[in-house]
């Protein structure tokens, strides 16, 4: 499947846009203008006027031209109108970077089953739940709350974990390690890594694959993805959750089946 729209949107808008610092929606913002994305940024939120100097919309609806990629900060039970919405106006990728969902039980796991099916009647793809977000710093875009962007460079990298994903961020700005895109998928109710994997595959940037994964949704598909693209890509991924002390910690950090 094609990521374009997750790696070079043009235009995101950022529902749950927050006007005090620190909260992610806020962050998610100010990294947007910090990185220097040359596209449309449109915070949403019915009770702010302004975030980090930019308009801010009651909601997708007010907004002049559909985004191209929407990013969503708000309580997990409020997502799948959120998605609905998107769908409605014609947006058709969303990253939810909300947690609540599968990680945290049997009334997560059905807010998540709720979401993904208002997500495909919607005809919306989705990364996430549960995640950091999407950061391609060759094209100025972090559309994520993990800090300034890293040098662009020629690794792509997937993690499950938003938190390894912080620290892969940290040590790859204090060493000058570069990326061509960086993508957390979280619980991947909709997206997963084997999309990600074949996204690589086709972006020429990317000469280097590697990632950090707890679970692997579809193990045949994911080896025959690995067998083709690995004469071409160099492929480094770290698999966690191979003994019950990892697999009970994966389950409880991603809800995954490990």
């Amino acid at each position: 499947m094609s990521l374009e729209g997750f790696f070079n949107p043009q235009s995101v808008a950022v529902v749950g846009a927050s006007r005090e610092k620190g909260k992610v929606g806020h962050e998610i913002v100010a990294n947007l203008v910090r990185g220097g994305f040359e596209g449309g940024i449109y915070p949403v939120n019915p009770k702010a006027d302004e975030v980090e100097g930019l308009r801010c919309y009651p909601d997708l609806k007010s907004i002049e031209t559909a985004p191209e990629l929407v990013v969503i900060s708000i309580p997990a039970k409020l997502v799948a109108g959120v998605v609905r919405e998107c769908g409605q106006v014609g947006s058709t990728n969303a990253i939810v970077i909300t947690a609540g969902f599968k990680e945290t039980g049997d009334e997560g796991r059905k807010l998540e089953d709720e979401l993904v099916q208002t997500a495909r009647r919607a005809g919306v793809r989705l990364i996430g739940p549960n995640c950091l977000g999407v950061l391609a710093p060759g094209k100025g875009l972090n559309a994520s709350f993990g800090g300034d962007l890293p040098e662009p460079g020629v690794i792509g990298y997937v993690s499950q974990s938003g938190a390894l994903l912080t620290a892969i961020l940290d040590s790859a700005r204090a060493s000058g390690i570069g990326f061509s895109m960086l993508v957390s998928i979280g619980n991947k109710a909709d997206v997963d890594e084997l999309d990600v994997l074949e996204a690589f595959r086709d972006h020429d940037e990317t000469k280097v694959i590697a990632g950090y994964l707890e679970s692997v949704s579809d193990g045949k598909g994911f080896i025959r993805a690995a067998e083709q693209i690995s004469p071409r890509k160099p492929i480094l991924l770290m698999k966690a959750g191979g003994t019950s002390a990892g697999a009970k910690a994966a389950s409880s950090h991603t809800g995954s089946m490990a």
